[in-house]
């Protein structure tokens, strides 16, 4: 098809797609008693509305997510049309994953343009995927996240992986998942890693454990582990100095 051929047009189509929905969710939101807004959207935005006054994300009621969420969304707490703006940032999200399963597909399977671009549509035009994020759930930061980590692994930017995936796991705990499959991908054959000659005998248990803790392995645990950690205790340290002033008043 000739609409395949040209990445403007199926990105134009992805972003069209979601201001549709955006437009359609305010009318839906104005007019409808069932709101197309996600319930956990009004969650996040009253969180970043404490977090404008000083206070604690947590002091919202079931709040249950990185205070960075809340931070990322200040401007929601603006008022008037600066209350769909986590939403955009959102649908920006599934539009920068989109890129990114483009420049994956291009770079590691050698896909011609047209081919990436009808994988990637699966995504991009995917009326779901856009509802989601348009509805206000931060999934599509997520997919971005881990669309990102992919890219970054296949291209082994193994130090840049780590700190994603660490981040990854701070925002929401479950792409911890995604953490032993890279470990195990991230074998000397993957790396370019040269085998230390040929052993004639099979190598022992200790040996072969050794053969796994390689560097590339190691590097991408420890950028992980310790962003994660950084991360967390960063956040921790944020949020009790909120509460801490807020019992000062």
């Amino acid at each position: 098809m000739q609409f395949f051929s040209s990445s403007r047009s199926v990105f134009a189509a992805a972003v069209a797609l979601r201001a549709v929905l955006l437009v359609y969710g305010a009318f839906q939101d104005a007019f409808s008693s069932v709101r197309y807004t996600d319930i956990d959207y009004f969650v996040f935005t009253d969180a970043a509305r404490f977090v404008s006054r000083g206070l604690s994300p947590y002091a919202r009621d079931t709040y249950r997510y990185t205070p960075l969420l809340a931070w990322l969304l200040l401007p929601t707490s603006w008022g008037g049309w600066w209350f769909a703006s986590g939403k955009i940032l959102f649908a920006l999200g599934d539009i920068l994953a989109g890129w990114l399963i483009v420049i994956i597909l291009r770079s590691s399977r050698k896909m011609p343009m047209d081919a990436a671009l009808k994988y990637a549509s699966i995504w991009l035009l995917n009326p779901m995927v856009a509802q989601i994020s348009t509805r206000g759930s931060s999934e599509g930061l997520l997919g971005v996240i881990v669309t990102a980590l992919l890219w970054a692994v296949l291209e082994r930017r193994l130090k840049l992986a780590g700190v994603i995936l660490g981040f990854a796991i701070h925002f929401k705990i479950y792409p911890i998942i995604y953490a032993p499959s890279i470990i195990w991908w991230l074998d000397r054959e993957n790396m370019g890693i040269p085998h230390m000659g040929r052993v004639q005998t099979k190598p022992s248990t200790w040996e072969q454990m050794l053969a796994f803790f390689h560097r590339a392995r190691i590097t991408f645990a420890i950028c992980s582990f310790l962003t994660f950690i950084a991360l967390n205790n960063l956040m921790l340290y944020l949020c009790v100095h909120l509460q801490l002033n807020n019992g000062l008043r």
